[in-house]
């Protein structure tokens, strides 16, 4: 059964009450065709829920604009989400001017963090030995191929989904495909997004992937909490901050001048499922709250990044699962650096919904519980052989 509007409709219900299904929600193609965006595709799904969100299909598959009863949930940069032809590669930091911002930014294929040289001479090209990487590399601005577009019932449940395949190759270098599919549901405020990557050439690639979801207001506000299954206080990557104090990483503030930004590395407490369920809740917001959660698998994405950003302006909260921490050389003497042999592929799946009144309450006692269970003990990402196939 779909529940639309405090009601319980099954398939004959809706079909006998409307023209046609789009009445009440979907997935369709547009195009942009102003500004910075003008030329980039986008898919746009409703729920039928007042919860909406656009799948730029020419910036890495990622979301960009998303809304729940016309209020935003993500961060709008100034720079109006822009075509991947704008995108400065050229630059270390070229990502901070096209890609950040939105609900969601793909960090990777090959290296998520700070701009850095690594060795690729395993790629036998003698003119390039060594490869430098810009800020979270070029996933998020690479064009994608649409593949699917579809709408199916199945019994009383209509399905909303699309899928494309975002290619980040070169000569003498790696070949990684990222085959993405979003599926939502009318009568559900969420949406799946399911990234299946695989390596397509014949030498070894290696591999790092983190998801940027941009957290903004008015989710974001003075008195909005980060609620998640803290293992121990978090390690402080960038900035200053009070790590005794849990409100320094897990409450927020009014938008402040001169902001420096912080970064959290949390260790989480999965389920017994290997789920990790987080969200940012804003308690003034709607009656009861309002709120986003992300719930993502631990087996795949270990590490866990915070991007408290209280700035004027810049005002967002990273919600940042990823495979390994920051630092190449850190993240390779630890054993966290993924190497995909040739026809390896890692399936990450990943959920975002939202959250109103008593799902809030009843999210965080299911928190609660987790975390009052005794932590995994981190595992390295090449171990990851439950994710991990051959083509």
């Amino acid at each position: 059964m779909i529940d639309l509007f405090g009601r319980k409709f099954s398939r004959s219900d809706l079909e006998r009450r409307v023209g046609h299904r789009s009445q009440l929600g979907g997935v369709r193609l547009l195009t942009s065709d102003n500004g910075p965006s003008r030329g980039v595709r986008l898919l746009e799904f409703r729920t039928g829920t007042g919860f909406v969100f656009e799948v730029a299909v020419d910036r890495g598959m990622d979301v960009g604009r998303a809304e729940f009863c016309g209020a935003s949930l993500a961060w709008m940069p100034p720079t109006l989400l822009p075509g991947p032809w704008f995108f400065e590669q050229q630059t270390e930091f070229g990502w901070l001017r096209t890609a950040l911002g939105g609900l969601n930014n793909t960090c990777g294929l090959v290296h998520i963090g700070n701009p850095e040289t690594t060795d690729v001479a395993h790629y036998h090209f003698p003119a390039r030995p060594e490869e430098r990487y810009g800020v979270h590399d070029r996933a998020a601005m690479i064009p994608a191929e649409l593949v699917l577009i579809n709408e199916r019932w199945e019994g009383d449940r209509l399905i909303l989904e699309a899928a494309g395949r975002v290619t980040q190759a070169q000569a003498y270098g790696e070949n990684l495909v990222m085959t993405r599919t979003y599926r939502a549901e009318l009568g559900r405020s969420a949406f799946v997004m399911e990234d299946v990557v695989e390596n397509r050439g014949f030498l070894p690639a290696e591999h790092m992937l983190l998801y940027h979801f941009n957290i903004g207001f008015p989710i974001v506000d003075e008195g909005s909490e980060l609620i998640a299954p803290f293992a121990e206080p978090p390690e402080l990557l960038f900035g200053k901050a009070d790590l005794d104090d849990p409100a320094s990483w897990a409450r927020f503030i009014a938008p402040k001048r001169n902001w420096v930004q912080q970064t959290f590395s949390h260790r989480m407490a999965p389920d017994g499922q290997g789920l990790v369920r987080v969200a940012i809740v804003n308690p003034k917001l709607g009656p009861g709250g309002t709120g986003v959660a992300v719930t993502y698998d631990q087996r795949a994405m270990p590490r866990y990044i915070e991007w408290r950003m209280m700035a004027e302006g810049q005002y967002a909260v990273g919600i940042e699962p990823c495979t390994n921490g920051f630092g190449r050389s850190s993240v390779k003497a630890a054993g966290e650096l993924i190497i995909l042999e040739p026809g390896d592929r890692r399936v990450y799946t990943t959920e975002f919904a939202v959250l109103q009144g008593a799902e809030i309450n009843a999210f965080r006692k299911k928190v609660k519980a987790t975390a009052a269970l005794k932590p995994a003990k981190r595992v390295s990402g090449i171990g990851l052989h439950s994710r991990l196939s051959r083509g």
